[in-house]
């Protein structure tokens, strides 16, 4: 070897161990940086003509573990989604507050039956029903007040949703730029170590948001796409789109988020279609979507059916009993029912007109049952008969009885052997002529319509088939003046339409059900326009029937006693009719008292909704029912959030095992590249020893 060759060697030894240095360095510097992956530092020899000339650095090379950072990104990403509904469901416990307490909502279903328990005693004491119609009211503010909050918990997770799409954004248009980046500096083999950290950092933060999978492509570059197979970012990046809510209700319907090709050049993004909802898996994102747009309106949707069946019971007894005096006329609410239709009753109610001494002065009981009596025109006819022209009128859907030739007060009771029925409901408590309680929306939907009844409907309604990420298989315009005439055609042109989605039925009390066919349960019916209306009395199709998004759980909004009755106590209704009684009806009757505290113990039949399996208990069961599958849905998503962020630990120590510095390790190493500069550096002095050990030969 020639001494040039010698000198050759140190050089590129000195070079060499400085690079490692260098690295050696770096790494020790980085040792608390997150993220970051050790490098090493990979030798090959130098060789002129088969023989070695020296060293060079070929590579400074990351240490990591792909299949574990693989598998540390999708346990990532369940940890976060977990995370964010457990933020959500921590808010949600706080608004419910502890079951046992007077001011939850168990508490205050607790107060309201004490409060009319004590009118047993004696209905009479203006007291005790002012406290007894506070009761009520105070009821109607903590479902408000929860209900508005559940909004308001939807209205947040959706900003959530803006905010996390922001991030994948940007992070996507970064990794784009570091593929290029790579790309380059591999094909003119420039070191791409700290490129990839930059990388491997940018999918960390996608990860926390969605669930992803990576895959080579050439010159180093990675494609990027959901554990469901959507691309991210390929040759092109790709951008997601997203448009918040301005505000939320329970009838918003939320945009979808799309997957859009981005031009890096125009910085415009071309529209796919491609919705990517019902895509993700996991991450965050994940997360505040099911909070958003499942178990936020479960949680409403029972709520409001304990508020819609509270009110509905509390009506009937309402109805069963009658004010002292009383009143002289009864105003319904709009039923949808006109005076050519089937009255659609069974049993028998009886009608009474009272005098100022509260005497029974004419009564009259109607025979449903009876075949000549077929309509609501025959029922008034026969009414009015009986107590005088007018007592009975239906105009609107509204159904009116007033006191008529001399008589001072009217009142309606069922006959106690064959009470009158229609819908489960008796002759008063259905048109709501007694109504104690009022609420944003109709309180049932067992309109008691049989398939062969008219339906009665003109104009047009637009039904869709939504899924809870914003899925719309099928849709259909229910045009009612194309369709025969009775509720049958109503519902054989539905299950024509949708039928491979949902079938549609009238059931025995006339509400019309939909069964979801396999694959579609979490799925529902929802209205996008209604412009219908049964016989000119401004009831519309999905108003009557219940369908739409806002149904039952806006039930609990505006929860609260009737406005005559809150503005003058007395005409609370406290007794029965004692048709041979003199006087019939008296203020000392506490037998509608002891009906509405039988309200405490009665058991009731509650649908599965939201979640919540069906079953029969009293109001305060159900009441409590509902905070407990609250209050263990959110210790099941801590409970997840916990096992997927210990399983991604254990995937971040294992990485870090493989990946991380060991400051031991590059101490030594240190070491050991400082006495390998050493000694090349004793090479290069060796050599000039030599030459000059020749020169002076010369």
């Amino acid at each position: 070897m020639s001494l040039n060759a010698i000198l050759n060697s140190g050089v590129s030894g000195m070079l060499a161990h400085q690079t490692a240095l260098n690295v050696t360095s770096t790494n020790i510097a980085n040792v608390q940086t997150e993220g970051y992956a050790r490098k090493t530092v990979q030798y090959s020899s130098i060789f002129v003509n088969d023989i070695g000339t020296g060293v060079e650095v070929s590579e400074v090379r990351r240490i990591t573990d792909e299949f574990i950072s693989k598998e540390l990104r999708l346990a990532t990403a369940g940890s976060e989604q977990y995370k964010a509904m457990s933020e959500i469901y921590g808010q949600l416990q706080s608004l419910l507050g502890d079951p046992a307490a007077n001011n939850s909502l168990t508490g205050k279903l607790d107060s309201l039956n004490s409060a009319f328990a004590a009118l047993t005693v004696d209905p009479t004491m203006s007291v005790s029903r002012t406290a007894a119609l506070n009761e009520i009211t105070n009821f109607g503010i903590e479902t408000n007040r929860l209900l508005s909050q559940i909004q308001d918990l939807r209205k947040e997770a959706d900003t959530h949703v803006a905010e996390e799409i922001a991030v994948v954004n940007a992070a996507i248009l970064r990794l784009h730029d570091l593929n290029l980046e790579i790309k380059s500096a591999s094909q003119s083999n420039k070191p791409v170590a700290d490129l990839l950290d930059q990388r491997d950092q940018a999918l960390t933060e996608i990860s926390k948001v969605m669930d992803i999978k990576t895959y080579p492509m050439s010159d180093g570059a990675i494609a990027v796409i959901t554990d469901a197979g959507q691309q991210l970012l390929d040759f092109q990046p790709r951008q997601l789109v997203y448009s918040p809510a301005a505000s939320v209700t329970s009838e918003t319907i939320f945009s979808q988020i799309t997957l859009n090709v981005y031009d890096t050049v125009n910085k415009t993004v071309a529209p796919t279609g491609l919705a990517l909802d019902p895509e993700l898996q996991s991450g965050s994102l994940r997360g505040w979507l099911d909070m958003r747009n499942t178990e936020l309106p479960n949680l409403a949707a029972q709520i409001g059916s304990l508020s819609a069946e509270v009110a509905a019971q509390f009506n009937a007894v309402h109805n069963d009993n009658i004010t002292v005096p009383p009143p002289a006329a009864m105003t319904g609410r709009n039923t949808g029912v006109v005076a050519a239709d089937a009255h659609g009753f069974s049993g028998q109610a009886s009608f009474y007109s009272f005098d100022a001494n509260n005497d029974v002065v004419t009564s009259y009981t109607v025979d449903f049952d009876n075949p000549g009596t077929a309509t609501m025109a025959d029922v008034m006819a026969e009414v009015n008969g009986a107590l005088g022209a007018g007592t009975l009128s239906l105009a609107n859907g509204v159904l009116t009885m007033s006191a008529q030739g001399g008589a001072t007060g009217v009142g309606i009771a069922q006959e106690a052997g064959s009470p009158s029925d229609r819908g489960g409901r008796g002759f008063s408590h259905f048109f709501g002529m007694n109504d104690l309680i009022t609420t944003r929306i109709n309180t049932t939907y067992d309109t008691g319509l049989m398939a062969t009844d008219a339906h009665g409907f003109t104009g047009t309604t637009t039904l869709e088939f939504r899924g809870p990420n914003g899925e719309e298989p099928v849709s259909m315009t229910l045009d009612f003046g194309a369709i025969g005439g009775t509720m049958a055609d109503v519902v054989n042109e539905i299950n024509s339409n949708l039928g491979g989605y949902t079938t549609a039925s009238l059931d025995a009390n006339g509400a019309l059900i939909f069964s979801d066919g396999p694959g579609f349960s979490d799925y529902s019916v929802n209205v996008l326009a209604d412009a219908t209306d049964r016989g000119a009395t401004g009831m519309s199709f999905s108003d009557m029937f219940g369908i739409g998004l806002k149904y039952p759980g806006d039930a609990g909004f505006d929860f609260s006693v009737d406005s005559a009755i809150a503005a003058n106590p007395q005409l609370l209704a406290m007794a029965k009719i004692n048709p041979t009684g003199t006087p019939a009806v008296t203020n000392a009757d506490n037998r509608g008292a002891l009906a509405f505290q039988d309200l405490a113990t009665a058991r009731f039949a509650f649908g599965s909704i939201g979640g919540l399996t069906g079953s029969t208990v009293s109001l305060g069961d159900y009441a409590a029912q509902i905070l407990a599958k609250s209050g263990l849905d959110a210790a099941r998503a801590d409970s997840l959030q916990s096992d997927r962020a210990a399983l991604s630990g254990e995937f971040q120590n294992r990485l870090q095992e493989v990946s991380g510095v060991n400051m031991d390790e590059e101490l030594a190493n240190l070491i050991v590249y400082q006495n390998a500069y050493n000694a090349s550096a004793r090479i290069i002095t060796t050599a000039r020893e030599m030459y000059d050990v020749l020169i002076n030969l010369v």
